[in-house]
């Protein structure tokens, strides 16, 4: 049985199409986990309705307390051998667990990914009837990936997780970034991770979402992540420089998003944490640069980025179209 985790919180407005796709799958050995984070919309009555209707479908209420506590109170009930989460505002394809699960072919396997898109439209795409693997690996190989190719992304979801190794690094509470800490964190405890060329789940953007929010004190939670991190992989010499070199990128990343330019108080902060991550063995294109023209990185990056979403975008996916 596979248990669906899913944290709602004032959702109302997409909530029952993202339950549609649950109780739609092709694989229907589910249970589905709706943690009610203390919402203050429509969000419960719609979660009862499901259950009312659909046993396979449980309701939990809390007091709002966060979506890394709502992941792992539902994580504390669940029941499968299995555990995948989806986003309250989100959509997965009608096959998506069918074809994770199928992919789930040995004891060692403990986590099957596939796609996620921001595009709805391409959970349309009929899904090929033999889907080729694009990496498949030990927790070192995964970490590898992640942090220099980007093919084992950081996020929870559109992933499925084998039972013990989920339940056994449980997603870090009263932060943001958590996701962060939590994809790179648990490569460390698997034996063998699988991922597949097929497009399952499609991720919304809203603008309320972490995404989309104005810079705040909160934000500065990234360095604390970012340290325990480190912390978390001390000792593990041949693989700092790849972990560095994705902490380098996020850091950026909030430098870029945020405007953290010359006269923010935080400037300076930012700038520590690049210059020590730039000193990385591991080094991509950007921390050459920051090295070379430390003044001009923001402009580099904006460029850089575009240039990279559209590679991700349109080449990275098809690269493995027709590889078998």
């Amino acid at each position: 049985m596979i248990s669906v985790i899913v944290p709602v919180y004032n959702v109302e407005e997409y909530l029952e199409e993202c339950l549609d796709s649950i109780k739609n799958q092709t694989f229907t050995d589910i249970e589905v986990l709706l943690v009610n984070d203390g919402s203050t919309d429509g969000s419960k009555e719609i979660c009862e309705k499901y259950c009312e209707k659909d046993r396979r479908f449980k309701l939990i209420n809390q007091e709002n307390q966060g979506q890394s506590v709502a992941r792992n109170r539902g994580l504390r009930a669940s029941t499968g051998e299995f555990i995948t989460f989806v986003d309250s505002d989100d959509i997965i394809k009608d096959d998506m667990l069918e074809q994770l699960l199928k992919n789930m072919t040995s004891q060692d396997i403990d986590i099957v990914e596939c796609w996620y898109t921001n595009e709805k439209e391409e959970l349309e795409i009929p899904s090929p009837q033999n889907i080729p693997i694009v990496f498949q690996g030990d927790a070192k190989e995964a970490l590898v990936s992640l942090c220099r190719d980007n093919i084992v992304r950081l996020n929870p979801v559109a992933k499925l997780f084998r039972r013990e190794v989920i339940l056994n690094f449980p997603f870090l509470e009263g932060f943001i970034y958590e996701d962060v800490y939590g994809g790179i964190g648990i490569l460390k405890y698997i034996r063998k991770m699988v991922k597949i060329n097929y497009t399952g789940y499609y991720y919304r953007v809203r603008s309320g979402s972490t995404m989309n929010r104005e810079f705040s004190s909160k934000n500065l939670d990234l360095f604390t992540i970012c340290d325990k991190i480190e912390q978390l992989y001390k000792g593990a010499q041949d693989l700092l420089p790849y972990i560095y070199r994705r902490l380098f990128h996020l850091v950026l990343m909030h430098v870029v998003d945020y405007h953290i330019f010359d006269g923010n108080p935080y400037r300076e902060k930012y700038m520590k944490y690049l210059k020590r991550y730039s000193k990385s063995s591991s080094k991509s294109f950007l921390m050459r640069a920051y090295n070379v023209f430390p003044k001009h990185i923001t402009r580099i990056s904006k460029i850089f980025g575009a240039i990279q979403w559209r590679y991700e975008k349109y080449i990275v996916k098809d690269l493995w179209k027709g590889v078998n």
